[in-house]
This record gives C-alpha cells, sequence and structure tokens, in this order.
C-alpha cells in the first residue's frame, strides 16, 4: 500500500534510512528531486512532491539531486502493491533486457501482450516500460561519471546507449548539464578498475555475509580475504573479476570491475544487489 504524503514528509523531515527508495520527493521551488534521506534543508510541506519512482519524477519534468544522488538509492525486493508480472518486468528493465530489445520481446517473454505490460507498469509505477528503462540508463551513466574513471564512449556503451550522441542528448535533456561537467566535479578515488557504489537500507551484517560465503566458496571461482569478497565472472560473452567490500563512511558496498566486464554492466550490477540482499527492508 503506497504510504500517505503526510507520512513522507515526517519521513523526510527526520532523514529517516528506513524509507530510503520507497518514495522520492520533488521540490517545486528548485525543480530537483531527492531521497528521503537528502542532507540538505527540509523544504515545506507545500512545496514537495512524492513520487513512487525515479523515473516518475523524472517524467514530470524534476532533475536529480547531485547532492543525494537518487541513483544510488536501494530499490524495493518486495513490492505488496503490484503483481509479479511487473516484479518480473522491472527486475529484467533494470538488468538491461530494453537496452538492445524491445517492449514486445520483453511482453513476450513474459507472456502477455506489450498492451497489458504497458498498462501495468504505468498503473504500478506511473510510467511506461521505456520511461523506467531510460532512466535506469541515464542512472547507471551518472554513477560512472562520479565513480568510475572511463571515457565517454565507454561509459555510453557501458551505461546501455547504442551510440555516444544519443547518450549526450539524453543526458543534457535530463540532467540539464552536460556529461563532462559532471566528470570533473566527481571527486570520488578512481584508481582502479570500475568502481560503483552500491547503496542499502542499514542495518547490514558484513561480517556475517562474508563469513557465509567463505564457507561456500567455490574454488578458483571465489574467495573472501579480510572483509572483501573476490570472484571471477562469466555473463554473456563477458569475463573478468570483481571484488566487493564496505564504505568507509556510508551504508554502502563498494563494488570493483575489470573493464572486461563493460558490456555486461548492468545486469552485472543487478545480479550483485541480488546476491548481497541490498534492496531489502531489514526493519521488515
Amino acid at each position: 500500500m503506497p504510504l500517505e504524503a503526510d507520512t513522507r514528509y515526517r519521513a523526510l523531515a527526520a532523514r529517516d534510512a528506513r524509507f530510503d527508495g520507497r518514495f522520492f520527493v520533488g521540490v517545486k521551488t528548485t525543480g530537483i528531486y531527492c531521497r528521503p534521506v537528502c542532507p540538505a534543508r527540509t523544504p515545506r510541506r507545500e512545496r514537495c512532491t512524492f513520487f513512487e519512482t525515479a523515473a516518475a519524477a523524472e517524467r514530470d519534468g524534476f532533475r536529480a539531486c547531485f547532492r543525494c544522488r537518487p541513483e544510488l538509492a536501494p530499490g524495493n525486493a518486495q513490492m505488496d502493491a503490484t503483481s509479479r508480472l511487473v516484479n518480473a518486468a522491472v527486475s529484467r528493465i533494470a538488468a538491461g533486457v530494453l537496452n538492445e530489445g524491445s517492449v514486445e520481446d520483453l511482453a513476450e517473454s513474459l507472456g502477455v501482450t506489450d498492451r497489458h505490460l504497458r498498462r501495468v507498469l504505468v498503473e504500478a509505477l506511473g510510467v511506461s516500460p521505456v520511461e523506467f528503462a531510460q532512466t535506469a540508463r541515464l542512472a547507471l551513466a551518472k554513477r560512472l561519471l562520479h565513480d568510475s574513471s572511463l571515457g565517454l564512449s565507454e561509459l555510453a556503451f557501458a551505461s546501455g546507449f547504442q551510440s555516444v550522441r544519443r547518450f549526450n542528448s539524453a543526458f543534457d535533456a535530463r540532467f540539464h548539464r552536460s556529461p563532462t561537467s559532471v566528470r570533473r566535479e566527481a571527486q570520488e578515488d578512481r584508481s582502479a578498475g570500475v568502481r560503483l557504489r552500491l547503496d542499502y537500507r542499514p542495518p547490514f551484517d558484513w561480517s556475517s555475509a562474508l563469513r557465509f560465503f567463505a564457507a561456500r566458496a567455490m574454488p578458483g571461482v571465489e574467495a573472501v580475504e579480510g572483509d572483501i569478497y573476490r570472484r571471477t565472472v562469466h555473463v554473456g560473452s563477458a569475463k573478468g573479476w570483481l571484488s566487493v567490500e564496505p564504505h568507509h563512511t556510508q551504508p554502502a558496498l563498494v563494488a570493483t570491475l575489470s573493464s572486461s566486464l563493460l558490456g555486461e554492466l548492468m545486469p552485472i550490477v543487478a545480479k550483485l544487489r541480488r546476491v548481497f540482499d541490498l534492496d531489502a527492508h531489514p526493519t521488515e
């Protein structure tokens, strides 16, 4: 059941991490939308518009906050208000199925018509499959601009765009800024591989998770070293390695991936979120 607007505003005013990713707030006076945990000054209630998804906020003309970075917000592992069809569609779109495929192909794989799929997604999320996919691509691109040293052409293709020109145009239209201007402002350490921040709702018992994986590690494939999980990866035609470790200051994990995995970045990020259950609601 969707949260009432007053409940959402109280969560926003308290910067309650339990609600991170469960809704987004658009501020009418600035045209920017944020996570409920944004450290910026809380806007007055009458200036706030609440959205179920980042895609819905962007569809209504709001731009992502560069302070709280909505693209990092954890998702919803359990979406009680939606059907299993919506969950399955969202999962596949987040993994990049529409980067090269069509809505018709996705609908057929789910056993429904494309018209029905579009209707249920709009009813549940407020956006069409294409709008949701575009938001997912741009969110990944924005993360890579902040957290990697990839060239813009590599970054565009890794994010699921079919051309650099389309990427530049879509990014400028959505954020009203060029990719190069965002890259210049990024301050993260980008010294090794492709580094991505994977946020979650605290608490997260990383030590217990590592013990679980260490006890079940496949020799030659997985390893736990100190507080770092490492493994080799083979997804589609891409082969490489990745490591995952806790972020030093944020409720997040940091994944470092070899550049050979760029072509399958979206499905790998989706798999990592599932493997470590990063979209869970711990308090529930």
